[in-house]
């Protein structure tokens, strides 16, 4: 996996596993409040993520500093992927590939977030250029950890076309979508929301609410609390993740605490039935965005309470409450958030894998369509005002 490069003689790239090993003159390149500045980067590693090692690379021409990109590197195990959603077959032989192999996955980007950028190049770098200087990086990351495949997600859109036309090792990943909402600035209360729903989601509304509102209370949790409860926080979370088929990765129970004391912006709802707490909820509530997060709830009583759907109107009343003008959702459930009215936006996420016959196999899983694929487009919750 190598690329159309600038000369070697002008460009050299330097790399480092440690945010506290970054020479000054990374700091000094990155902007102020950058996600690549070592202090965040820093707070990444205190999280101690399982089964998560971290590259950083810098590159320089001519001495200059051009491109700074952070990674991940993931080490693949059996447990990530469940032994539940797939066939006993499928699952032994993942167990024994990966017992074998001992695989490792390079991220470009963060496994766990969206709304930070793991690339940053000078402003006076032309755009192919960007992409040649993020490609020497990558190139020296994937060669520094002998990683079995690549993965660049969130992909900056001003690369996008330069990966889709000079790589063609990286597959584009279909269906990389995240689920979005505008909210109109008239919107002062979730009524406002129920009345611009057709009759039978509004109907739908109604009903999965009425649980939620007569059994349910939510507390804004501070900082000081989510790390009081984060072992209560860490076994919901594992009961969603668990029902996941593909977990590529895996948070632990200081990673939300972390994160909630050096980041204001980012919140934290517990969901409680009397005093017993059932579910929480955390989104980064930014300048213009309600951007959910992560969320955990009992599965049992998700049943009764339908806990899931709640959470997502719950947010729903949270942009509206916080005047923002638009709800971030994610990337999973794609037909639950369709229902909700949210829109979709592509995002752009490339794969390298090194191995030619696992990669001609994923290959054609790409190009084979299920006549199910984007079913969930055809839901138009919104009256004709609101679409």
């Amino acid at each position: 996996m190598k690329h159309c490069r600038l000369q070697q003689k002008e460009t050299i790239v330097k790399h480092y596993s440690v945010s506290t090993r970054l020479p000054d003159e990374w700091d000094s390149f990155i902007p102020v409040g950058h996600y690549l500045h070592s202090s965040n980067l820093a707070v990444t590693e205190q999280q101690q993520l399982p089964d998560i090692s971290y590259i950083y690379t810098l590159v320089l021409h001519n001495d200059k500093p051009v491109l700074a990109a952070s990674f991940q590197l993931l080490r693949l195990k059996p447990k990530h992927v469940s032994r539940v959603h797939v066939k006993p077959y499928q699952h032994f032989l993942w167990s024994l590939f990966t017992s074998v192999i001992q695989p490792k996955l390079l991220v470009g980007g963060h496994l766990f977030r969206h709304d930070v950028a793991s690339v940053f190049c000078a402003d006076d770098v032309p755009f192919y250029g960007a992409y040649q200087h993020y490609t020497q990086a990558i190139d020296k990351a994937s060669d520094i950890c002998a990683a079995n495949a690549v993965l660049i997600k969130d992909v900056p859109q001003k690369l996008v076309k330069y990966f889709q036309n000079y790589a063609p090792e990286f597959m584009m990943l279909r269906n990389d979508i995240s689920m979005e909402m505008d909210i109109p600035s008239d919107w002062e209360n979730i009524g406002d929301y129920e009345t611009a729903l057709k009759h039978k989601y509004s109907q739908r509304f109604r009903k999965i609410r009425q649980p939620w509102e007569e059994l349910v209370s939510v507390k804004e949790l501070s900082a000081e609390e989510v790390a009081k409860k984060k072992k209560e926080l860490f076994e919901l979370y594992k009961q969603v993740a668990k029902h996941q088929q593909v977990r590529i990765g895996f948070l632990n129970e200081d990673y939300i605490p972390l994160l909630v004391k050096n980041y204001p912006e980012l919140k934290v709802w517990g969901i409680y039935r009397d005093t017993e707490l059932i579910g929480f909820f955390s989104a980064w509530v930014t300048v213009s965005t309600f951007d959910m997060f992560y969320i955990g709830f009992d599965y049992e009583l998700n049943r009764e309470l339908n806990l899931y759907f709640n959470i997502l109107f719950f947010s729903i009343e949270q942009a509206i409450a916080y005047k923002k003008s638009k709800l971030i959702l994610g990337r999973t459930a794609l037909d639950a958030k369709a229902r909700l009215g949210c829109h979709p936006r592509y995002l752009s996420t490339f794969l390298f894998i090194k191995n030619r016959f696992i990669r001609q196999r994923i290959a054609q899983i790409q190009k084979n369509t299920d006549d199910r694929e984007g079913a969930w487009e055809k839901r138009h919750p919104f009256g004709n005002k609101n679409t």
